[in-house]
């Protein structure tokens, strides 16, 4: 009997539910949270996938902005809950085939002096785009992030209260390659810049609307940093801080319907047959096809609605993963000993020289081959956190984009092919990481979209950000007009998660968004 009736039954124990669910107890109301797997947190997965006690985060693996983020200081979720933090001093360092490279540090000034041996006028360029734009990043696009999205027009209002407002909302609506060609003019800085849209950004470099991916990482204020552990001890503390408000957590309990009675949403049917009742009101962190034509079905929704819902377009790429089990740290030593900063870097990113090597990536994304031009993302993070590997020993992961269906193949075939795509992977990384020997790997592991569909349901297709980040899916139209205010057409049944504004990271930002949502719709009040 105790499990058959709550005040809310949230979906899915991702970041937004945590976040949602832990506001909804303060509140003093009664939750449960259902999981269909047995690990909690979502994307804030760390994983055993090589060898015992050898740690892979194998989606996010660093947090942005959580000394501004008001949900970490409202849920108190680092003082009260016991996270602890790691910083490179280094954010990103691009490897160039001819043994230099370029990087953005943590410190402004560092990352100048780093674009300067590039290019001085670009060297400047950042410099006054980062003066220029970084109040607004930081008193206008963090708070806006953290409300219900507001119409262009009502936007545009508020920017030009600011002396860059009107220049700020040119560029944003930009696509991400036009901005860097108006605001520099190497090539280097350019792929710099480029290099980091698609992960960890989830934007291709033709995307209108995408130029704000770029502001944020020049003038923004989002020093990542990696969680000790690894990203699930994010996940452990959000979990923390939920059961300490009340919450509850049932894991292997896949919801599959939402339960409707005229018009409103009264409960769940579990796969097993049983039904749970919602006094107030049920919220899903699933996708949102999954939502509403899976779990309520069309039957209960306006027709019109409903196609909508089946058009939403998700990613055009998805992840393609190597992971290593390592006796020593990844070693760049051409790089290192030209540049100290590359030793210090939380992410090295190798393959593309130009722009058009970007380009040419994207096409190939787009007709469906695995990237001859690559975009490379490796991480050893042990090298600034030794708990994600058994000392003295080392973890590190290797991203990429990739399609999620290769031309002429079926999503399933990736299991079968896998294996020499993560050869012919480690083959170039091994050209700038001298130590990448077979005496040095112990283990390898490849993980592939198909892998990332099955392992995460809410990402359709492997989509990592759940509904793709163009314009006509941003803002007040995430993922549609209908559904941007978190409300649904059903009476009761609220949406969350990467598919909703503010379609960010590790943030929680539609999780608290809903919340406040939920605090008008139901009268809610913190209890102090």
């Amino acid at each position: 009997m105790v499990d058959q009736e709550w005040d809310v039954i949230l979906i899915g124990a991702g970041q937004n539910n945590f976040a949602l669910g832990t506001y909804l107890g303060m509140a003093g109301l009664r939750t449960v949270i259902c999981e269909s797997r047995l690990e909690n947190g979502g994307r804030l997965a760390s994983e055993e996938i090589t060898m015992p006690g050898y740690w892979h985060n194998t989606l996010a693996y660093f947090q942005d902005n959580r000394e501004i983020s008001p949900v970490w200081e409202e849920l108190k979720w680092d003082i009260a809950h016991h996270a602890e933090f790691v910083s490179a001093p280094v954010v990103s360092s691009l490897l160039l085939a001819d043994g230099r490279s370029l990087s953005q540090h943590q410190s402004l000034a560092d990352t100048v002096n780093s674009v300067a041996k590039f290019s001085p006028n670009d060297a400047v360029a950042w410099s006054q785009t980062h003066d220029k734009y970084h109040r607004l990043v930081r008193d206008f696009l963090i708070p806006y992030y953290y409300r219900t999205p507001q119409s262009n027009g009502a936007a545009s209002h508020e920017l030009e209260a600011y002396p860059a407002g009107k220049d700020f909302r040119r560029l944003w609506q930009m696509t991400p390659r036009q901005v860097v060609d108006e605001l520099f003019e190497n090539k280097a800085v350019k792929t710099l810049v480029l290099s980091q849209m698609a992960i960890p950004r989830g934007a291709a470099t033709d995307y209108e609307g995408g130029g704000i991916e770029v502001l944020k990482m020049i003038a923004g204020d989002e020093k990542p940093e990696l969680a000790r552990g690894g990203a699930h001890s994010i996940a452990q503390v959000l979990q923390r801080a939920y059961v300490h408000h009340g919450g509850q957590i049932r894991a292997v309990h896949h919801v599959e319907k939402i339960l409707v009675e005229q018009g409103r949403a009264v409960g769940v049917r579990l796969r097993d047959g049983r039904e749970w009742k919602a006094k107030l009101g049920v919220v899903s962190n699933s996708d949102p096809y999954s939502t509403f034509i899976d779990m309520v079905g069309e039957a209960h929704l306006p027709r019109t609605f409903a196609e909508k819902i089946k058009v939403i377009e998700v990613d055009e790429f998805s992840y393609f993963q190597l992971h290593l089990a390592l006796k020593a740290p990844v070693r760049y030593a051409l790089f290192e000993a030209d540049d100290t900063a590359v030793g210090q870097a939380m992410n090295i990113t190798m393959g593309p020289e130009k722009p058009a090597d970007l380009d040419a990536m994207w096409q190939e994304i787009r007709d469906g081959e695995f990237p001859q031009h690559v975009c490379l993302h490796a991480i050893c993070p042990t090298a600034f956190d030794p708990l994600q590997a058994p000392k003295p020993k080392h973890a590190a992961s290797l991203f990429m984009p990739v399609p999620f269906q290769l031309k002429g193949k079926q999503p399933e075939d990736w299991v079968k092919l896998k294996n020499r795509f993560m050869d012919s992977v480690l083959k170039i990384w091994r050209r700038y990481a001298t130590n990448l020997t077979d005496d040095n790997i112990e283990m390898k592991v490849a993980m592939d979209p198909f892998y990332i569909s099955g392992r995460w349901p809410n990402m359709r297709r492997g989509s990592v950000w759940v509904a793709r980040k163009i314009a006509k899916q941003m803002g007040v139209n995430r993922p549609m007009e209908e559904l941007s205010g978190y409300r649904t057409p059903i009476d009761g049944l609220y949406q969350v998660g990467a598919a909703m504004h503010p379609a960010d990271a590790v943030i929680a930002g539609s999780g608290r968004n809903c919340w406040q949502v939920m605090k008008e719709d139901l009268k809610l009040e913190i209890r102090q």
